[in-house]
């Protein structure tokens, strides 16, 4: 009863799904010319990073898919790569390993620590490990079982030897015992006590595997048979109780035994290679199908469920599921070139083939459709369905055929002829029937052949294929140019990159696509082809069919694989809503023995009802899996495995470091190369990467290589990030980074930039201090100069002019005491004595000039102060000192004219008008200043103003400053009313410097 209830189980799993078949999974395989250390393969383990361990008869070694590394095992100090039999992860620096003559050892983050060597256990050769629900460590051994718990090995006695050849010994029966394997066959342990379990009664038949599945079925392998221990009700009973139950008969002793996700249970054999007890029965695959070796050593799923084979002296093999399985000889199809796939409104799949005729894939049986009379050897280049459900058939040089489900009919088009040929067939939406030759397309608007009431278009010319768009017109491509054909009329596409048109597909949007001999596909709109930018990163190879799925992705049949495209990124970059496009692609590692897709029938792609694309390649067809809805659902995360500063990769191994979160470069460090990797075991070579180091580089760079190098970083805080994508998906997977800091030179330093700003303004300090001592020394000879020339001229010429004065003065009283002051002689004299008072008044106005030492100003107000305060000029006179405006600064030379001019008139008002006020009024304007001096004293007329010819040289001497100073003078006077002195000057004037003047600037001080 309980076996007729295992096979009910079966038999309905098999009704739910079909697994695939052996020939359909994508194998690639390692041996010691492709890096693997040893190509004796003995144990297969998974680190909690994905990284792969391997023990080998050369040591132990990780692989990450793609690249082997050594792992170096250091006992007491001494490196030892000695052969190893087993291997137990329990963390990524925890590791158990089983070594072949050194026993256990446990290697750790702080060491290695020989477990067998420290319990008196010497030479021991380790079978393989396994670690049971209570935490408790297994051993095979040379010896036999050992058990290794609370820090203490033991040894289970009276169970014998274990030979080399067995390497899966142990499985819990669930009930807290143990089975295990000896040479001397299957043992129950249980609480202690070891018991013979044979399961079958032929003595040559003995137990050498056990294993437990995740279903919690236990099966044992025998040296011909799978069995199943089927667990026995037995209330009674103090330990579990098995009924053995014969599964399946193999031809060679079971090495290991391994359960997967789907419920099928692998066998690996010590001489007939692989084999799968599933729900379709029993399969296997051994050497004579491409397996490398057909002794199995060990199996292992990882966490992607790829099944990875260890062989004696085969290397390492990887069976995974591909987005794509091939369908041909194989698996029973029995054509060697495919030609066109066509999947029709009732389900069946009609396969076109070059020399073997016509299949159809009814019910999952594949059924010769040839149809009568046709050679077996034609050439099937067309397949089409029309809206009566009628497949049609376009042959070689046979004419066309249709199917109506019954029954099939020939037609002869009569054109048929060795260089003629059937290239493609479309039944329109209005049942019109169109046939692409080599010399044209024939349209039969009755839907048939008819040779009285066809139309041919396009004449001449070699069809290559034809679609009909949303508005009824029909394109028809061919090796010279695309045309389109609406209402009878034919006009042309212009645009296309290249005249030769491969292929032609409608999407569920609406947009046409047309894939030419130049490369990629091209939209088409009205009558102009549109091409996708250069940066959409749109794939460039010929694209021979295309066909859209039902999840809104395009897929393209080239001569280097099937690519697939978003459709709606296709329409955004199209329309310029979008700059790049998400690009797959499928080859030989996706499960395509070919990766050419056949092109010159057509349709050589379709989809089917369920959702499975076929495509036609040259060697047979190929369709895709459930794996291919997956893609781009797992985004592999990036890390960053170590770095180095060691500029050759190859040499990096040894002192590349990991697990730092920050580095500190030493200055002038340069080069330093960073490692990453992402877990991707099933196809390694479909990760894309792209890097960055922030704060160094703008832009993210893509890469296929696992490491990026940086030389001569600026001193500064960086942080280095990689991201990991399948190939052509979005960038939405977790950014690895690590913190990176270069120290920098002294001189790189702020505080030696510090420094020497320091000491550059101490040296300018130093200098301007010691320019100003030289200007100060030299201005002390100047001022000294100009005191020395005040002295002697007070000393000289002031007394000089003193006695002539006193003389002139003299003789006017002689001349007024003899009433002859009105004679030339006493005019001239007066007009001496008075030239005499003006020479004596500008004299003693240069000496004060050259001994003033006070601060120069360029406020004018200022320097007027300074006069004012200087010159009191009694009680008698009221002076009055006004500013109106806001002041401006002047040019010291300008100020210095203005004081004069000021100090001129004031000095005359005093000595000719006798006044009672003075009002000097100082006026800033927009532009210009104004200088007025007025007083209330007796005036003069205007033809006395030009006194120079009388000995008064005042008036002239104020014209001439202004006009030095660019302003204009003004006089107003007249008798008993007054005088008023005014100066105007524009500020452009007032602030350039005076021509053909050398000022000394009278200062010490700064």
């Amino acid at each position: 009863m309980q076996i007729l209830l295992c096979l009910a189980v079966f038999a309905n799993a098999a009704l739910a799904s079909a697994p695939f078949r052996l020939s359909e999974y994508q194998k690639q395989d390692w041996q010691i010319e492709d890096g693997l250390p040893d190509n004796n393969v003995r144990m297969i383990a998974q680190r909690p990073d994905g990284l792969l361990l391997l023990a080998t008869g050369s040591g132990l070694s990780t692989f990450d898919g793609q690249h082997f590394h050594n792992l170096p095992i250091v006992v007491g100090g001494v490196v030892d790569n000695e052969a190893i039999n087993a291997v137990l992860p329990e963390g990524n620096d925890d590791l158990w390993i089983g070594t072949d003559g050194s026993g256990i050892l446990h290697r750790t983050a702080s060491g290695t620590v020989a477990i067998s060597e420290l319990a008196g256990f010497r030479n021991e050769r380790i079978r393989t490990f396994h670690r049971d629900a209570q935490g408790v460590l297994w051993i095979a051994t040379q010896n036999g079982v050992e058990r290794y718990f609370n820090n203490h090995l033991e040894a289970v006695s009276g169970a014998g030897m274990i030979s080399g050849d067995i390497t899966t010994p142990f499985a819990e029966d669930g009930h807290g015992g143990m089975f295990f394997i000896t040479s001397s066959g299957l043992f129950h342990w249980h609480g202690g006590t070891v018991k013979r379990y044979p399961v079958t009664t032929s003595a040559s038949d003995t137990e050498v595997a056990v294993y437990r599945d995740a279903a919690q079925h236990l099966w044992v392998g025998t040296m011909t048979h799978l069995v199943q221990l089927v667990p026995r009700k037995c209330a009674s009973c103090d330990a579990a109780e098995f009924d053995p139950v014969i599964r399946a008969t193999l031809t060679s002793p079971i090495t290991d035994l391994l359960g997967d996700a789907a419920g099928d249970l692998w066998m690996g054999t010590r001489h007939d290679g692989v084999w799968r007890f599933s729900v379709d029965g029993l399969s296997h695959w051994n050497s004579h199908n491409g397996l490398p070796d057909d002794a199995i050593r060990t199996l292992f799923l990882d966490d992607e469920q790829n099944l990875w084979v260890g062989m004696l002296s085969g290397g390492l093999s990887r069976w995974h599921k591909g987005a794509l399985a091939p369908f041909g000889e194989p698996e029973g199809f029995h054509a060697s070139y495919a030609a066109s796939v066509f999947s029709d409104s009732r389900g069946d799949l009609w396969l076109g083939s070059w020399g073997n005729g016509l299949f159809r894939r009814h019910n999952g049986q594949i059924i010769p459709a040839n149809p009568p009379g046709m050679p077996i050897s034609a050439a099937i280049r067309a397949l089409a369905e029309d809206r009566k459900g009628q497949i049609w058939i376009g042959t070689w040089f046979n004419g066309i055929y249709s199917y109506d489900g019954h029954s099939y009919r020939h037609y002869l088009l009569g054109n048929e002829s060795p260089g003629n040929a059937v290239s493609s067939i479309l039944a329109d939406s209005h049942g019109g029937l169109w046939v692409g030759t080599y010399t044209g397309v024939l349209y039969f608007p009755q839907g048939r052949p008819d040779q009285q009431k066809r139309q041919q278009f396009v004449e001449t010319k070699l069809i290559t294929c034809l679609i009909e768009d949303r508005d009824g017109s029909v394109l028809v491509g061919t090796s010279n140019g695309l045309y389109r054909v609406l209402d009878g009329t034919v006009s042309e596409v212009s645009g296309l990159p290249h005249p030769y048109v491969l292929s032609l597909v409608l999407d569920s949007g609406g947009y046409l696509w047309a894939g030419t001999k130049a490369g990629g596909i091209v939209a088409i709109r009205q009558d102009r082809a549109i091409a996708l930018p250069p940066s959409a990163n749109a794939p460039s190879l010929p694209v021979n069919t295309a066909t859209e799925d039902q999840d809104g992705h395009l897929w393209l049949g080239t001569y280097r694989g099937i690519v697939r495209l978003t459709v709606a990124e296709l329409h955004a970059t199209i329309d310029g809503r979008q700059h790049q496009l998400s690009v797959v692609t499928l080859g030989k590692a996706d499960g395509m023995r070919s990766s050419e897709c056949a092109g010159s029938s057509k349709p050589s792609s379709t989809l089917q009802p369920d959702g499975t694309l076929w495509f036609a390649t040259t060697k047979s067809f190929v369709h895709t899996t459930n794996i291919a809805e997956k893609l781009g659902a797992i985004s592999p995360a990036a890390t960053i495995t170590g770095w180095t500063l060691s500029n050759d990769p190859d040499a990096a191994d040894s002192t590349a470091r990991a697990g730092d979160s920050r580095i500190e470069l030493e200055a002038g460090q340069p080069d330093i190369l960073f490692f990453f990797n992402a877990k991707m075991l099933s196809n390694p070579s479909h990760v894309e990467y792209r890097y960055r180091l922030s704060g160094y580089d703008a832009e993210w760079t893509n890469t296929g290589a696992h490491a990026a190098r940086y030389r001569r970083l600026p001193p500064g805080s960086y942080r280095f990030e990689v991201q990991a994508r399948a190939g052509g998906e979005d960038w939405t997977s977790a950014v690895s980074s690590i913190e990176i800091k270069q120290r920098p030179y002294l001189y790189q330093t702020w505080y030696f930039a510090a420094g020497l700003s320091l000491a550059a303004l101490v040296l300018v300090t130093q200098l301007f201090r010691r320019r100003l001592q030289l200007m100060k020394g030299r201005m002390g000879i100047v001022l000294e100069e100009r005191n020395r020339i005040s002295r002697e001229c007070h000393d000289t010429l002031m007394a000089g002019f003193a006695a002539i004065s006193w003389q002139l003065e003299a003789t006017a009283k002689l001349f007024r005491d003899s009433d002859s002051s009105s004679t030339p002689a006493a005019q001239s004299c007066e007009l001496a004595r008075n030239m005499v008072s003006h020479c004596q008044a500008e004299a003693r106005r240069i000496i004060w000039d050259l001994r003033d030492a006070d601060e120069v100003t360029n406020l004018l107000s200022r320097a007027f102060g300074r006069v004012l305060e200087a010159n009191p000029f009694g009680e008698t006179i009221k002076t009055t000192f006004e500013v109106e405006g806001e002041e401006q600064p002047l040019t010291p030379g300008c100020v210095h004219h203005l004081v004069c001019i000021g100090q001129e008139a004031v000095s005359n008002a005093i000595r000719h008008a006798n006044p009672s006020r003075i009002l000097i009024l100082l006026k800033y304007e927009a532009d210009s200043l104004s200088l007025s001096i007025y007083d209330d004293g007796r005036g003069f007329q205007n033809s006395e103003a030009n006194g120079s010819h009388r000995g008064h040289f005042g008036i002239p001497v104020m014209e001439e400053r202004a006009r030095k100073i660019g302003g204009t003078f003004r006089l107003q006077t007249s008798a008993e009313a007054g005088t008023e002195v005014t100066v105007k000057v524009s500020f452009s004037a007032a602030r350039q410097p005076l021509r053909q003047e050398q000022h000394v600037i009278r200062w010490i001080g700064i």
